[in-house]
């Protein structure tokens, strides 16, 4: 499908096209990634419906959560119990 967009003020053209080159593409094709990234995007009203449709949760099972949430934390930033974190610097040689 081909979409004309008529009435853009020219800062906004302009801007569109800035972007384009600093990415090294052509302004279309910027345009259409930009249009298809917005598209992913949830409106206001799906959002708030989304948000409507959820259930709080108590305090027990949030406890638990959190307990797992930083206890993967601690894993991937290479914290253990003693707090001492891996020496990475060299990590790929």
């Amino acid at each position: 499908m081909d979409v004309n967009v008529k009435g853009l003020d020219p800062s906004v053209v302009a801007r569109l096209a800035e972007q384009a080159e600093a990415e090294g593409m052509s302004a279309q094709e910027w345009m259409r990634q930009t249009l298809r990234r917005t598209a992913a995007l949830l409106t206001p009203r799906e959002l708030q419906a989304r948000v409507a449709e959820r259930t709080p949760i108590n305090a027990e099972r949030f406890a638990a959560t959190m307990q797992a949430v930083t206890a993967r934390r601690a894993a991937v930033s290479g914290t253990g119990p003693s707090g001492a974190r891996r020496d990475v610097r060299h990590r790929g040689s």
